[in-house]
C-alpha cells in the first residue's frame, strides 16, 4: 500500500488466506480480542507449519493466513522494539536502521490514544515521541478494569519492579506497566484492517485472496513473476518487481524452492541452483516461553475483553541485555480461550526469554513445494538461556505467592509446579518448552561481503535483481519484544527506501492487467 501511494507503481497482492472486502468478511475469533485462532484450531486464517522446538520436542507452529497475516491472530500486543535491538542492527551495516532513522517511522505508524502527537523529537532516553495519525490505533490496558492485570502489578511493586507508564518508550528496559495494544472497541485491528483493505478501496493496489505461491520465476539472474496455484488451476505472474513478504518461515522456503539458498542442500533436495545464498534458513531465533497455569478461586471478570493487558520486563541471571525475560499473564483462563462458558479454570503466565543465543535452522528436504521445510528451533540449548529463563520462573513463582494474588488463585500447586532445584527446574522446562512464534533471520540483511546476508537493508536480495523481502526474515535477529510493530516497520520503512531507490524504478512502459495463458502481465 505504502510503495504503490509513494511510486505510483501498480501493485497485486497474492495472499494465500482469505482477503475479505471490508471488516464484516473477517470471522469473529478474527475480529474478537480476546480470542486466540491459534488456540481454537486450524482455520481458513491460520497456516500451520511442523517443527522440532529442542531435540525430542515436536511443535505444530500456527501462523496467520490471510488479509493482516499474524496480527489477525495474534495477542494484539503491539510494543516497539528496544533501541538496542536498532543499534545492533545498524551496527551489522544497516545504518539506515538506526534509532534515529527508526523511531520517526515507528511513529507514523500509530495513533496513539494515551499519548496523541507529543511532538518531534530524537530516539535517545527522554525524547520518545508518539504520533496520532498513523493507521493503527494502539492504547493502553487500564489495569483498574482487570483483577488480574491490577493484583500483577500491585504484586510486582511488592517485590521491588519499577512501574512503567509507556512500555512503547525504547529507551526502557526494565519495569512493569500496561501493555500498548493494538485494540479499538473490543477489535484486534489487524494490518488488513489497518492497511490492506483502506488500500484496496482506494484502489491502489488489488489483491487476490486463496492464491499460493509455489516458485519464484527467475530469467537469468533477475526475478520476473512466479508461478501460484489459483482456484486450483496453475497461474503465472509476471512483473517488474517481486516483493515477498510470506513471512519467516515460508519467505525462506519460496527463496529455496527458486534456487536461491545454500547451494549443497538445494542440490541435495533436487532444486538447480540459481544463486548460493548459505545465510537463508541458517541462524534464526524467537521467544522461547513457558507457560505456568495456576488454578482460580472463581471466575475473574474481563470487561474489556483483552488476551493481555499488562507485562513485567526483567533482567536475566547474569545478562548482557537489561529486561531480556518477559512475565505476561493472560487476562482470560485458557479454559475460557478452548471455549469454556466463564472465566473459571486456569489462570496462564507466559515466560518467555526475549534475547536467546541459541539458533535454530531451516532444511529444503523436497522440491515439491508442498512438502514443509524441517525447522528446528534448538531453544534452551545454552546454558546461559536456561540459568534466565529460570530467573523469569522463579520472579512468577514469586507473584503469584504473592498477597495480592492470593484471593484470586489457588497456589497451592506452585511448590509441585515449580521446583526450586535448578537441575529439577531444567527438566520442568524441557517438558514444558513452547515457543512465542516470533521468529527472525530467516534471510538477514547486511552488506553483500558480510557472512550470512541474505538481502540489502533495504530488502533487495542479494545476487537477485527485481527481489525484495519485507518481513521479519530480514531482521538479523530477534526483537526484544514481541515483534508485531517491527513487522509493521519492516514493511512501511523499506517502501520508503524503495521509493528512494532509483534502481527499482521500472524503463517498461506503463500496461494494464491482461490474460493470456493464464498469465497476469503487471507493470509498475
Amino acid at each position: 500500500a505504502r510503495a504503490a501511494a509513494l511510486t505510483g507503481a501498480r501493485v497485486l497482492v497474492l495472499e494465500a488466506g482469505p482477503v475479505p472486502r471490508d471488516a464484516s468478511g473477517f470471522p469473529p475469533e478474527v475480529l474478537d480480542a480476546a480470542a486466540l485462532p491459534t488456540v481454537a484450531g486450524r482455520g481458513a486464517h491460520t497456516s500451520w507449519f511442523p517443527a522440532e522446538l529442542a531435540p525430542g520436542t515436536p511443535a505444530d507452529i500456527g501462523r496467520g493466513a490471510g488479509a493482516g497475516g499474524c496480527t489477525a491472530v495474534n495477542g494484539a500486543y503491539f510494543v516497539w522494539p528496544r533501541l538496542t535491538d536498532l543499534d545492533r542492527w545498524s551496527a551489522a551495516g544497516n545504518p539506515d536502521w538506526a534509532p534515529e532513522r527508526v523511531v520517526p517511522v515507528l511513529r507514523t505508524l500509530e495513533d496513539d490514544t494515551d499519548f496523541g502527537d507529543t511532538g518531534r523529537g530524537g530516539a535517545r532516553p527522554g525524547t520518545v515521541v508518539h504520533g496520532s495519525a498513523g493507521p493503527v490505533p494502539v492504547s493502553r490496558a487500564r489495569l483498574d478494569r482487570s483483577p488480574v492485570a491490577q493484583a500483577f502489578s500491585e504484586a510486582a511493586d511488592d517485590l521491588g519492579f519499577a512501574p512503567v507508564t509507556d512500555l512503547n518508550d525504547p529507551a526502557v528496559a526494565e519495569g512493569h506497566g500496561p501493555l500498548p495494544l493494538n485494540v479499538r472497541d473490543g477489535v484486534r485491528m489487524n494490518t488488513g484492517l489497518t492497511h490492506l483493505l483502506p488500500a484496496l478501496r482506494e484502489g491502489h493496489i488489488t489483491a487476490w485472496g486463496d492464491t499460493t505461491v509455489r516458485t519464484i520465476l527467475l530469467d537469468g539472474n533477475r526475478a520476473v513473476g512466479v508461478e501460484a496455484e489459483r482456484d486450483g488451476q496453475p497461474v503465472r505472474v509476471h512483473c517488474d518487481e517481486v516483493v515477498l513478504a510470506a513471512g519467516p518461515l515460508a519467505t525462506p522456503h519460496l527463496l529455496m524452492l527458486s534456487g536461491i539458498g545454500p547451494a549443497t542442500a538445494l542440490r541435495r533436495a533436487g532444486v538447480p541452483v540459481a544463486v548460493d545464498s548459505p545465510g537463508v534458513g541458517a541462524s534464526f531465533s524467537d521467544h522461547p516461553d513457558l507457560m505456568v497455569t495456576v488454578p482460580l478461586r472463581r471466575p475473574v471478570p474481563n470487561p474489556d475483553r483483552l488476551l493481555f493487558g499488562w507485562a513485567l520486563h526483567l533482567s536475566g541471571e547474569s545478562t548482557a541485555t537489561p529486561g531480556d525475560v518477559e512475565v505476561l499473564p493472560m487476562l482470560r483462563s485458557f479454559g475460557a480461550l478452548a471455549g469454556a462458558p466463564d472465566e473459571s479454570g486456569d489462570l496462564a503466565v507466559i515466560v518467555a526469554l526475549q534475547r536467546p543465543e541459541s539458533r535454530g535452522d531451516l532444511t529444503l528436504e523436497s522440491a515439491d513445494p508442498r512438502r514443509p521445510l524441517r525447522i528446528r528451533h534448538r531453544h534452551l540449548s545454552t546454558e546461559h538461556d536456561r540459568a534466565r529463563l529460570r530467573t523469569g520462573l522463579r520472579t512468577t513463582h514469586a507473584l503469584l505467592r504473592s498477597g495480592p494474588l492470593g484471593d484470586l488463585l489457588d497456589a497451592g500447586r506452585l511448590e509441585d509446579l515449580l521446583p526450586a532445584n535448578d537441575a529439577a527446574l531444567d527438566s520442568w522446562m524441557a517438558r514444558n518448552l513452547g515457543t512465542a512464534v516470533h521468529t527472525a533471520g530467516t534471510a538477514p540483511m547486511g552488506p553483500p561481503e558480510s557472512p550470512g546476508s541474505v538481502t540489502d537493508q533495504q530488502g533487495r536480495v542479494h545476487g537477485v535483481e527485481g527481489l525484495r523481502i519485507v518481513d521479519t526474515s530480514v531482521l538479523p535477529d530477534v526483537p526484544s519484544r514481541g515483534p508485531a510493530s517491527t513487522a509493521a516497520l519492516v514493511g512501511t520503512h523499506m517502501a520508503t527506501l524503495r521509493g528512494t531507490d532509483t534502481r527499482s524504478r521500472s524503463t517498461t512502459p506503463p500496461g494494464g492487467f491482461h490474460h493470456a495463458e493464464a498469465t497476469l502481465g503487471l507493470r509498475m
